[in-house]
């Protein structure tokens, strides 16, 4: 339960901090005093940026994402092995007291 809330806190993070730094440049870009062309040019520069930085944390996500899903596979195998060891026991438990 506490790693799902650690997937979705990174998730958050991640987008604000992809979109702060998107308006932060184009904001600063805006307010740059530049001849046109090169504004555009620059806000090209800063939206490719901006998408590689998004790609990465999408790619970030995703792998972590593939890890807890793993995670959490793997415990409930886990678990259900622990229930079925459980259920013997019980199961012969109640046997031998019932041939007693």
């Amino acid at each position: 339960m506490q790693e799902e809330n650690d997937g979705h806190v990174f998730t958050n993070i991640a987008t604000g901090v992809v979109i702060g730094l998107a308006v932060g440049g184009i904001l600063g870009l805006l307010f740059a005093p530049k001849p046109g062309v090169e504004l555009r040019e620059d806000l090209k520069d800063k939206t490719e940026e901006a998408m590689d930085r998004l790609q990465e944390a999408t790619s970030d996500l995703v792998t972590r994402s593939k890890e807890l899903a793993a995670q959490t596979k793997e415990n409930l195998a886990h678990s259900v092995e622990a229930g079925k060891v459980a259920y013997s026991e019980k199961r012969e438990e109640l046997m031998a007291q019932l041939d007693a």
